[in-house]
């Protein structure tokens, strides 16, 4: 039915900035930005979820305008979640929703309710974005030895605490990809150096890691082999909402099409560069994806000659 699938939910998110500026409601929600992630290479991507009955209200343009899949869209409530994002001095952020977690939470992808099972056929990869469900992660087990399919955990902020370990070390045994930012393993890990976390990161097992570090870039890891990649930096920042998501979608698009870390990590932080030039989820026009390709040569190249000190640390 699609190549890749994201398994999760679209929000609509208004943000507000460190200089107290404010944006209009916007699509948005982790999914989506690794949706947009992943469409930027690939048309051949969908979302599998749980929606409000309003959501076109909202997203209807963006979504017309950039020809998003919804085939996997169902309407399981009256209203759409709606997030409230709020950025610190710092660069931290924090965030609540409209109608409650719970509400939020009711409409991330139910495999079942969501019919997930009828888009997995010859897919290559399905992500998501989660916390430690169990339930859900069980039934993605089964359906990853069934249908064959590459599946990505991008973990949610909310568990990564030490005492979380035993079961996300559980899950990622049926798990192919992983990514998380330095932020959220120095907590899990309980650790102070990006080296420490890796070597902790590394000890999990999983075949591919995507570990974020922000505006520096990011590490691909595939067991002994380290790889770190500076951050591709040629356009003015409007809004970093959503990078991580964006990029983590596009490493596991790539790793899934057989590509090396040089070109894992260049899909990964072109996304990023392209996903923090607008507000909100980015826009997926054949102007954007060809300047996308021809960036990631560009970078692919950088990294590949060790330049932008790029390389197997």
């Amino acid at each position: 039915m699609a190549d890749y699938v994201i398994a999760g939910n679209a929000a609509v998110d208004k943000i507000t900035f460190a200089d107290g500026t404010s944006t209009g409601f916007m699509p948005g929600g982790a999914t989506l930005f690794a949706l947009t992630g992943i469409q930027l290479w690939t048309d051949s991507v969908l979302m599998c979820g749980g929606f409000g009955a309003d959501y076109m209200e909202h997203m209807g343009d963006w979504m017309e305008r950039n020809h998003i899949d919804r085939r996997g869209f169902h309407v399981r409530d009256p209203k759409n979640p709606l997030n409230y994002l709020v950025y610190r001095d710092s660069g931290d952020w924090y965030s609540y929703t409209e109608y409650g977690n719970a509400h939020y939470e009711s409409l991330d992808c139910d495999p079942q309710k969501d019919h997930l099972r009828e888009f997995l056929k010859g897919t290559k990869g399905v992500y998501c974005f989660r916390a430690d469900d169990l339930d859900f992660f069980g039934q993605m087990a089964q359906l990853r030895k069934e249908f064959g399919f590459r599946f990505m955990w991008e973990i949610k902020a909310t568990i990564t605490v030490p005492e979380k370990l035993p079961v996300i070390r559980r899950i990622l045994k049926n798990t192919d990809a992983f990514s998380i930012n330095r932020r959220e393993a120095y907590r899990l890990f309980e650790v102070e150096e990006d080296s420490e976390a890796i070597r902790a990161l590394q000890g999990l097992d999983v075949p591919m890691v995507v570990y974020r570090i922000g505006s520096k870039g990011l590490y691909i890891i595939k067991g002994e082999e380290v790889f770190f990649a500076p951050s591709f930096q040629k356009y003015s920042v409007v809004d970093v909402t959503g990078c991580g998501n964006s990029s983590t979608a596009a490493a596991f698009y790539a790793w899934c099409e057989n590509m090396d870390v040089c070109g894992i990590a260049a899909a990964a932080n072109i996304t990023a560069g392209m996903n923090l030039r607008y507000q909100g989820a980015m826009e997926l026009t054949p102007e954007n994806k060809r300047i996308a390709r021809e960036e990631k040569k560009e970078l692919e190249n950088r990294y590949r000659k060790g330049s932008m000190e790029a390389g197997i640390v």
